[in-house]
């Protein structure tokens, strides 16, 4: 009888906090005018905070699994509103996001070994600081209706972030692996590789599907659910390999972009199934970090918060009259690509299962920052869409 009370107990406590966190953000959304994600965040990192993650193996790892296969239809989204055409013509928006990348990379790193931190676990917090969370930005996007240069530069410049962070997060492991073997060879060759096989999966998946859908002829509904099969396809495809879903994922919209006709009738945010997967997945993403314990925590989470967003900004406005727009619009992209987590922990979550060996040395150091930017990154983004008046905000949004 015991162990089905504490079974049944397990059983109810997700569903019964994914609903908590639901209405909360509705609350948060209709009543403060605070992003709905703000909410499910702060749900995770109570739950998390009372021990309600899972601890066994397997219940950890198809979590993991949806997690990332949530993360992965935003990746998707994402993908599909990357203009390849647009980046070539004006190659510095490109540089812009490339020197934003690694300006960010340079300052966080920075501050994260003056503050102590050693050299390596500095560096991988640094890697993951560059990514900006590409769930938070299209939630907020969406909810707000934004359109307009802002809009369409940080999601272009969310896309650059998260590659770069991945192969700056690839070049951490393979440094590691270089200590760890002694062999340059095998360490590039591990993170080449794993590259590559990502990017395959979501060509693999990506370039049969529009012939697909076009002899289908679906309707809305049957084209989200082709979409989100392809994705969790995509997911299985790159965890059984044990390779990234995120680079898979973010592949194939990018692929899908060539095929306006057939995306064009792909309900937002996935419909309801997206709807439920978001509030998932940031309940169960927030719930992995932990509020620092110390005053020395608490300072170095708020300095690499600072250090990371003005870097940001910095970059984005320095590059904003060559690249087409103004100063004040250039900073306000680097404003709107400040909410982190999501991608970053989920990247590092797939690096502790690979093997890396500085993962939870990186997670301890960084969940710090993450916690504040759960809250302070959705809303700098609200404001940043605001502040340009691209949004079209309805009270059904």
């Amino acid at each position: 009888m015991l162990f089905e009370a504490g079974r049944m107990f397990s059983l109810v406590g997700w569903p019964a906090v994914l609903l908590a966190a639901w209405l909360a953000g509705e609350i948060a959304h209709r009543g403060l005018r605070v992003p709905r994600v703000c909410a499910y965040s702060l749900a995770g990192i109570v739950y998390g905070h009372w021990g309600g993650l899972p601890h066994d193996g397997d219940t950890r790892a198809a979590f993991t699994f949806l997690a990332n296969f949530s993360l992965g239809l935003f990746l998707f989204e994402l993908g599909h509103r990357i203009n390849l055409r647009w980046l070539v013509t004006n190659p510095w928006i490109t540089l812009s996001g490339i020197a934003e990348s690694l300006l960010t990379f340079v300052v966080v790193r920075a501050i994260a070994v003056a503050m102590g931190q050693p050299a390596d676990i500095a560096m991988v917090i640094a890697a993951l600081s560059v990514a900006s969370s590409p769930a938070a930005l299209v939630r907020v996007v969406n909810d707000l209706r934004g359109s307009g240069q802002v809009t369409e530069r940080a999601l272009h410049l969310c896309a650059i972030n998260c590659l770069i962070s991945v192969l700056l997060m690839k070049g951490a492991i393979g440094y590691w692996q270089l200590l760890a073997s002694g062999s340059l060879v095998s360490a590039m060759w591990n993170s080449a590789a794993i590259l590559a096989v990502s990017v395959g999966c979501g060509m693999l998946v990506g370039v049969p599907l529009p012939w697909l859908l076009r002899q289908l002829r679906a309707d809305e509904r049957g084209v989200t659910i082709v979409f989100a099969l392809a994705v969790m396809l995509v997911t299985v495809l790159t965890q059984g390999v044990n390779v990234s879903p995120l680079l898979a994922a973010l592949t194939l919209g990018v692929l899908m972009r060539r095929n306006r006709l057939v995306l064009t009738p792909a309900q937002r945010n996935f419909g309801v199934l997206g709807d439920l997967l978001t509030v998932f997945l940031f309940v169960y993403v927030a719930g992995m970090a932990v509020w620092p314990t110390s005053a020395v925590g608490l300072a170095l989470a708020v300095l690499l918060s600072l250090g990371r967003v003005a870097a940001k900004m910095t970059a984005t406005a320095v590059f904003a009259h060559v690249s087409g727009t103004s100063t004040r619009k250039g900073a306000l992209t680097g404003l709107a690509l400040a909410p982190l987590s999501t991608f970053a922990l989920l990247l590092l979550e797939y690096s502790r299962a690979a093997g890396f060996g500085l993962a939870d040395g990186a997670l301890a150091a960084i969940a710090g920052m993450v916690i504040v930017m759960e809250f302070l990154g959705p809303v700098f983004a609200q404001w940043a869409l605001v502040l340009a008046g691209e949004t079209q905000r309805t009270e059904d949004a």
